[in-house]
């Protein structure tokens, strides 16, 4: 078993892979000491370095196991798990569940095994939409704005996306902004509408 994956698609499904693969390598989740679960729907750092804590102290039976599912999940956090998916505590596993693909850094992806388990989800080509944004005039941004605000798009994936096809460090200040829930996405996209 790989130590650290990532499952593309909804909770139930991620819930149900990981049950049947640990069903096949003999373990037992269900009343173990060594399952734990985080299902928080933002995921911080807190969070995070709680998981690293736990993820550090030896398993009372035979593995650890992890089951994070958030809805949101911090930059600070993911670079935390990060650190803690670099070098990992041996027979300890971790299973991060998520909808969209994109919401995960590429650095911390590329720790992982990814899984999509429901081809119903459609993973967003933000990479695409990022490099199309950027190339608008001024004009149309706000035109851009507007629709994908109206479509409640996901701001936190199209920010990580920009990020990586700008390296900015304004876009790095917006995408950490994104976490806070009372940010409007609005204000943010205007924003960097005008000063990239």
């Amino acid at each position: 078993m790989h130590h650290a994956y990532l499952l593309v698609g909804e909770r139930e499904a991620a819930e149900r892979y990981l049950y049947e693969l640990c069903k096949y390598q003999g373990l037992t989740l269900i009343g173990s000491p060594d399952y734990f679960i985080f299902n928080e729907a933002l995921f911080g750092i807190d969070e995070a370095r709680r998981l690293g804590e736990q993820a550090a102290r030896k398993a009372f039976v035979e593995r650890k196991i992890f089951f994070i599912t958030p809805e949101k999940i911090t930059l600070e956090a993911q670079n935390a798990l990060l650190k803690t998916f670099e070098d990992p505590v041996e027979d300890t596993h971790f299973f991060l569940a998520v909808r969209e693909e994109g919401l995960i850094i590429p650095t911390l992806r590329s720790r992982m095994v990814t899984w999509r388990l429901d081809r119903q989800v459609a993973v967003q080509p933000f990479e695409f939409e990022a490099q199309n944004f950027l190339k608008l005039p001024l004009k149309d941004r706000f035109e851009f704005v507007r629709k994908f605000v109206e479509k409640e798009k996901n701001l936190s994936v199209f920010l990580d996306e920009l990020l990586c096809v700008t390296k900015s460090k304004e876009v790095y200040k917006m995408r950490l902004y994104s976490d806070d829930r009372a940010i409007s996405a609005r204000l943010i996209l205007e924003h960097l509408a005008l000063v990239l």
